[in-house]
């Protein structure tokens, strides 16, 4: 079926605003991509192009190989934007009965089977504004689901969840993904987009500033940063002058900022040892990935800032 997606030089403006400016997507027919970016990236007004809520400016969009008006009678995207929306006062077999006779065919005969895959069977008749925020983005990913998509759109599916809730979509989006559905999954959390997808794009103030595999990513990303007190600070640092790929400099909070790979760190660790300079205490503060996509995200180009100035 070829890529799930190709879009080339996507152009969406709201007045004198634009949300996307000039992007180029590929998903591949397989795996998890993630579309990562801060709040304001444009993210959302690029999913909401994908699955035909509003139509772009300029650019083209291909799915599966063909345009995306043919594509759209042949193939399915389903998912939802932001936050599914549902008749708070049925249940949950009864909104997706619902949406089950809008997309006919056999949906109605799989409501069953995707209550179950999302977890929600032994809750099916419970009235979905009893239901938690978790609860409720399951059930979006289950009306999703209903339609047999070839490709699932997840906005931000980890957003206001706890803990347990964030483990348990995760394992449910990875399980998707191994039965062989291609997901494109929006989020704004580096660690989300880690552990889940094999290819990201990475966008800023509408536009795309990295798109490529997570392995070659990793390959770009900094040294990871570390906070570390010791009882001897003076002594410390200076002992890291001799060591290889071992940057240290005073911590705004106290002790020193220290940024090292792991077995560089590894071994200076083991001379602070040597030297008789305990270490109190040695915090991680950022991955390497999160401080590239700080970086990335943050930096503004020489245009941005021209255009800020006038």
């Amino acid at each position: 079926m070829g890529q799930a997606v190709e879009a080339r030089g996507l152009v969406k403006r709201f007045g004198e605003t634009t949300a996307v400016d000039g992007v180029d997507l590929t998903v591949a027919s397989g795996g998890v991509h993630g579309l990562l970016g801060p709040n304001g990236a444009g993210k959302t007004t690029l999913l909401r192009i994908l699955l035909g809520l509003v139509r772009q400016d300029a650019g083209t969009l291909r799915l599966f190989g063909r345009d995306d008006r043919l594509a759209n009678q042949q193939y399915r995207l389903a998912g939802f934007v932001e936050s599914p929306r549902f008749y708070p006062y049925l249940s949950a077999e009864r909104n997706l009965a619902l949406l089950a006779d809008f997309d006919g065919g056999d949906a109605p005969h799989r409501i069953g089977e995707v209550l179950a895959r999302v977890g929600l069977t032994e809750r099916r008749r419970r009235k979905v504004g009893g239901y938690s925020f978790g609860m409720r983005q399951r059930l979006g990913i289950a009306a999703a689901l209903l339609r047999a998509p070839d490709l699932l759109v997840l906005d931000e599916p980890g957003n206001g969840l706890d803990p347990a809730g964030i483990r348990d979509m995760r394992q449910l989006v990875r399980s998707l993904a191994a039965d062989g559905l291609p997901v494109l999954l929006s989020s704004h959390h580096m660690a989300e987009v880690e552990e889940l997808c094999d290819t990201v794009t990475i966008m800023r103030t509408g536009r795309v500033v990295y798109a490529g595999s997570l392995a070659e990513l990793r390959s770009r990303a900094p040294d990871p940063a570390h906070q570390l007190a010791t009882n001897d600070d003076e002594s410390a640092a200076a002992l890291a002058a001799g060591q290889p790929g071992v940057e240290v400099a005073g911590h705004p909070d106290g002790g020193l900022a220290v940024r090292a790979r792991p077995e560089q760190l590894d071994a200076y660790v083991l001379a602070l040892g040597r030297r008789g300079i305990a270490v109190r205490a040695l915090r991680l503060e950022s991955t390497p990935l999160e401080s590239l996509f700080l970086t990335l995200t943050e930096e503004q180009s020489d245009e941005e800032t021209e255009g800020a100035e006038r």
